[in-house]
Formats: C-alpha cells, structure tokens, sequence
C-alpha cells in the first residue's frame, strides 16, 4: 500500500518534496503541516454549496513551477496558484491577476493587476512577485527555463548563455499593480502564452507552509489525501462551487468509487470521455530531398495514405485528420474532395517502374507508433511507382535523426504550450529553429511576419487561415490524428466542456 506525506514545506516554498513518494516501508510518524490557513477574517464568508471534489492523480505533486513534469502536477498548481491569465471552461483565455493590459508595437507589454488579487496570508499579490517568479524560474535547473525563450521574452536566451545576469531579464514591476513585459520581437499573442503554468507566481517572502493566490489553499494531508481548503482571500470566491478538493493518490488497479475526476486512468472497465488535446500527429518530408522538394509527389503520397485506416483500433483516442492543425483551429472547411490520378501525376515528374520512387520511411520500432508505420509502408508499396525502404528506430534514434535532417520521411508531431495557431503554424516558418523539414515558401513567411504586425485580430485570424491553407495545399506534411486525453468522469460532475482543446480542468469551475 502506497502513501504520501506533505513534509513541512520549507520557508522559500521551493517544494512539496514529491508528497506522493513514502512508500509501506518508509513512512515515519505523522508531521504537522504547517500551511497557508487565511490569518485574518475575511468580510464576507462563501457560500458553501457543495460539500468537496475528489480527484484522483497517480504521480506526485509539487508546489513550484519550475519543477512542473507532466499535467497531474499542473492541475494541482493551477488549483493554488494563478496567474496573469487563466483559461475559462472552454479554453479561452481571459484576464485572472491581470484585469487588463496594452500595447502599442507587440513588443512592449504593460499589465494592470487587479487590486482585489490576494494571497492565501491576505497579503496582496503584485507585480513584483511575478519578477521574482520569473527571474527564480530561469536561473533554475528546470528545462521550463527555455519556455522564457520561447515566448521571446528580452535578454531570456543571454541570461541562459550566461552572458547577463536574471535580474536582466524583460520583466518589470513600474508599481505594485503595474508589470511591464518587454520582448524580443513582435508576439500579439502574448497574453495567450502566459496561460503557462510555468509563469504561475510564488510567494518568495519569508514565510512558514505553502502561500497560494488561486481558488484553494492546502489545507492539510492525511493518509493518502491532500485536502485542499477555499481561498476566502480569492477575487472570484463567490463563483467558486466546491469549498473542498481532495488531491487523492490512486493505485494502478484502485477502483475509481469515490473518484469524481481522473486523467488517464488505468482502469478499463470505466466509461472514458475523450477530449482531444493540442497535439497533432504526422509525418514529416525532407524537403532537400530532389524529389520530395515536388509538390506533386508529396501530393500522391498523402493522397494514398488513409488516416482512418492507419488510426484503425484506436479511433477513440487518436482522432484521424487530414490537417495538420487541431480541430479547433482549422477554421473554414475547404473544398470538396477531388480525385488524384497518382500514377499519372507520378509518372509526369519522371518516376516509371523502371525508375521508381524509393523513400526511407523513418518511424518508432515500437508500440503504435510502429503499427501506422507499417501500415503506411503497405499502402504505398501498393504502387508499382513506389518503393518503400522500412527504417524503424528507437524514440531517442528518431529524436537524433530528425534534430540532424537524417530522414526523407519521419514521423513527427507537435504539442502546442498555447491556444493559438502560432503555435503550429510558426513551425514551418523559414527561420524558425523547429523548422527540421527545411521547407520553404516566401509567401507563408511573409504572411506569418505579417500576422506579427499591431492588426486586428480579425485580420490575423484571416492571415492564419491564409497561411494554414497554402501549407494544406502544399502538402507539407502527411497528417495523420489528433491527440485526446481519456478523462474519467462523474456522472454528476457538471461544468466541463469536453471539447476544450486545453485540457485544462480547473477545480474552481466545476460544479
């Protein structure tokens, strides 16, 4: 039997010390838990309506997030902590500690914090907390570090060469409500970005337990549970239904009676819900290959290959898809199908049977992975045009070969760390560093430097659908799923859109 305990929390708050890691044979007597209980009256108490939630996780938990590794640890954090931005039920981002926030050139960014944001002490959270958060966050060893990058945020990448310190980085506090976030270049989509759980703030004054600003605070730990308490000191306690969660650790085999909530659960005898995530699966082509650089080959590939037969067994949790975008970001639908004469288009760029087509198809040697592998390899061998040569390789292999252009074809992907096309579409940018394939196409970059510009966002959801069709058109990469996540949920349990492409299930929302 398997237990956890909340070892008192050190003053900086660095960690929950894995709360979920004492087993049978290592657990010593019971510690008081020191944590953030509200240490004033607030003036209004919230209503209680509902007694508590119970979600079950099977991995540990942890309190900073720089140590964030997978979703379980995330939903925790965002349950306790919130930042700039938050998601609502339907994955839209909506202001949360930031009421509001400008900008003139998408470079410079001010955020006005709303003054009613508290931490669970009563204490009020400000913009410093956040410079501090942040600046803690890149001079750790967390491979998050690099997500500052990512979002273009000024001197993240020197700080990380070494060559400036973290108090150079482009985040200021101009006042106690006033966070000025300074980039790199232009991002419009930057508030999205900040939805990151990585970006949620601390409390790094001297302090005893763990202090929140979100819905809930920790309470206390008993066995195998981690109660969670409601944040009185929350801007928006009176929307929040359960005044109780119960972070409950579950067992491989445990029966979920009791359990209103779970991820990916082991069980397989419970009724799963599906909700499909901001993953795309597909195969990528090299495009310095001579022959792949054609349009017209790419086009016959992908017209021979059928996502639903390759997905076949797992259509539930992998949603076959002829784009490369998520569902949710795919905007209008395009033409009718039309027919592909392949061996006629083939044959019209120099590939006979004489002179037939042979590819290195590069895929994982195991699991699924290397099913729609072979399953691709069947499909087009079909072809007399077609001369398939089978590379299957270990995961970290196929990393290796795609990071290095090894491969002609490879299979690939991408999960994007915000809601927004950018984040997909940006890969096939020229000089973007996670454009592996080598593809080129003057016009997708000057619309992508476009939708960079001060536009509406009207206007750069048109530039994106500009952009999404002419990489469709182009045969970029041969799509292949979409992504769920298996959730388990409580019949009762209300407040869930299971369309969010987010994932994200905040503890506060449900009802």
């Amino acid at each position: 039997m398997s237990s956890f305990k909340l070892l008192p929390i050190l003053p900086s708050a660095v960690l929950f010390c894995a709360v979920f890691f004492l087993t049978s044979c290592d657990q010593p007597k019971q510690v008081a838990i020191p944590n953030s209980a509200p240490t004033q009256t607030p003036t209004t108490e919230p209503e209680v309506r509902i007694p508590h939630l119970v979600r079950g996780v099977y991995g540990d938990l942890v309190i900073s997030p720089e140590k964030l590794q997978n979703d379980e640890q995330a939903n925790f954090l965002r349950d306790t902590l919130e930042g700039l931005v938050i998601y609502d039920p339907h994955g839209n981002v909506i202001p949360a500690v930031a009421q509001s926030w400008q900008t003139k050139d998408n470079k410079v960014w001010t955020f006005t914090l709303r003054e009613s944001a508290k931490w669970s002490n009563g204490l009020p959270v400000t913009a410093e907390d956040f410079v501090q958060s942040w600046q803690k966050l890149i001079a750790s060893q967390s491979q998050l570090k690099r997500y500052l990058v990512y979002m273009g945020l000024r001197n993240a990448e020197a700080i990380l060469q070494g060559e400036s310190p973290p108090s150079q980085l482009g985040v200021t506090a101009l006042s106690a409500h006033q966070l000025e976030i300074q980039l790199e270049k232009p991002t419009p989509y930057l508030p999205v970005m900040l939805a990151h759980p990585a970006l949620l703030p601390q409390y790094l004054a001297p302090h005893q337990g763990f202090v929140s600003n979100g819905a809930y605070y920790v309470k206390d730990q008993q066995g195998d549970e981690i109660h969670l308490a409601q944040n009185p000191y929350y801007w928006q306690a009176e929307k929040v239904a359960f005044s109780l969660v119960d972070y409950k650790k579950l067992t491989p085999n445990q029966d979920l009676t009791g359990i209103d909530i779970v991820a990916n659960p082991k069980q397989s005898n419970v009724q799963l819900t599906y909700s499909p995530k901001l993953c795309t699966y597909y195969y990528e082509f090299n495009f310095n290959d001579p022959r792949l650089a054609k349009s017209a080959v790419r086009k016959s590939l992908v017209f021979l290959a059928s996502a639903r037969n390759l997905v076949r067994g797992e259509q539930q949790a992998r949603l076959a898809s002829n784009h490369f975008l998520p569902q949710s970001m795919q905007g209008e639908p395009e033409n009718a199908w039309s027919p592909v004469l392949v061996e006629q288009l083939l044959q019209q760029n120099g590939i006979t049977e004489k002179s037939p087509l042979v590819l290195r198809l590069t895929f994982d040697q195991e699991g699924f992975n290397h099913t729609i592998g072979q399953r691709l390899v069947q499909m087009w061998s079909q072809s007399d045009l077609i001369h398939i040569q089978a590379d299957p390789v270990p995961w970290q292999t196929l990393l290796e070969k795609r990071a290095k252009g090894d491969f002609q074809i490879i299979r690939s992907g991408w999960c994007a760390d915000y809601n927004d096309p950018s984040a997909f579409l940006m890969n096939f940018y020229s000089k973007s560093p996670d454009n592996k394939s080598a593809y080129h196409n003057e016009k997708v970059d000057a619309l992508l430097e476009q939708s960079l510009q001060p536009i509406s966002t009207q206007k750069r959801t048109a530039l994106y659908q500009q952009v999404s069709q002419l990489l469709q058109q182009d045969n970029v990469v041969l799509p292949v799923f979409q992504y769920t996540t298996p959730i388990y949920l409580s019949p009762n349990l209300q407040g869930i859109d299971k369309q969010n492409p987010t994932n994200v299930i905040y503890s506060k929302d449900l009802r």
